[in-house]
Order: C-alpha cells, then structure tokens, then sequence
C-alpha cells in the first residue's frame, strides 16, 4: 500500500490526471512514509527543506519523469522524496 499511497501523493502534487492540491499531496506522502515508502521520506525532506528556505527544491514534473524512466526496470519510482514537517 505505501507504493500506491505515494503514487497519490506525487499526482497530486504534479495535478497528474487531477487538480494540483500540494497540502493534499503531502498527506499522502507523510500516509506513504509513516507505511515505509522511502522515497516518500526523501521527498517529505526536500519539501521540508524547500519551505525553510534551504536549496533542496521540489522537482518538476520532467525531472520528476526522467528519475521515474531511469529506475523503472528495477519497478520503483527514483525520485528523491523526503519528510515535511511545517
């Protein structure tokens, strides 16, 4: 389930196939990490990092992709993912 859970969370946080809503999205990413979706944690750590106003911003929707692409034969997403905690 946290793999489904974070699947939620990054379409919603990108608006794929729904409105882009980032405070919804970050409930399901904290759902996903709380689970033991790792990259959920790593991009709940760079959403923290980016409303502290540190250099670690969220990604866009290409870069976002192309981590996705590069680690699809292994079946899992590669984006680097984190923990909010505002």
């Amino acid at each position: 389930m946290p793999k489904a859970e974070y699947a939620v969370a990054y379409f919603t946080e990108m608006g794929i196939g729904c409105r882009r809503d980032p405070l919804e999205a970050n409930v399901w990413y904290v759902r996903a990490a709380d689970d033991g979706n790792e990259t959920a944690k790593q991009r709940l750590a760079i959403i923290r990092q980016a409303a502290s106003g540190a250099s670690g911003m969220p990604m866009t929707k290409g870069e976002a992709r192309s981590k996705e692409l590069a680690g699809k034969d292994k079946g899992v997403f590669r984006h680097v993912m984190g923990r909010f905690t505002g």
